[in-house]
């Protein structure tokens, strides 16, 4: 589960980024949805409102996901991530070749080449 202040922001993000929406719905009023990478991907990402896990599950509304993805195309991948959020690291050859950036909400992902 991934948390966002701003849901419909979060969403068109990552749209731009090649996520498919699955599923759409308001849970008690709080817009939420579901995404794969691809629609064959065995692996769904539901996204919430913060303020709606606030309310239900407080213990849990400030934790962060660490989630690390991987790609073929690390260079393609990182030109498009530019496109759509100012907060983009360069593309690192140490550990491994590696970027990070930033969600609209706020949260840090990371890419590494495979």
């Amino acid at each position: 589960m991934l948390y966002s202040k701003d849901v419909l922001a979060e969403k068109t993000f990552w749209q731009a980024l090649g996520f498919v929406i699955i599923e759409k719905e308001d849970i008690m009023g709080y817009p939420t949805f579901d995404m794969k990478i691809d629609s064959h991907s065995p692996v769904t990402f539901t996204v919430f409102d913060l303020s709606f896990i606030e309310k239900m599950s407080p213990e849990v509304a400030n934790n962060q996901p660490s989630i690390l993805f991987e790609s073929s195309d690390l260079v393609g991948l990182h030109a498009r991530v530019k496109e759509v959020s100012a907060q983009v690291s360069p593309i690192q050859e140490q550990p491994f070749k590696n970027f990070n950036f930033q969600a609209p909400s706020g949260h840090y992902y990371a890419v590494k080449e495979i």
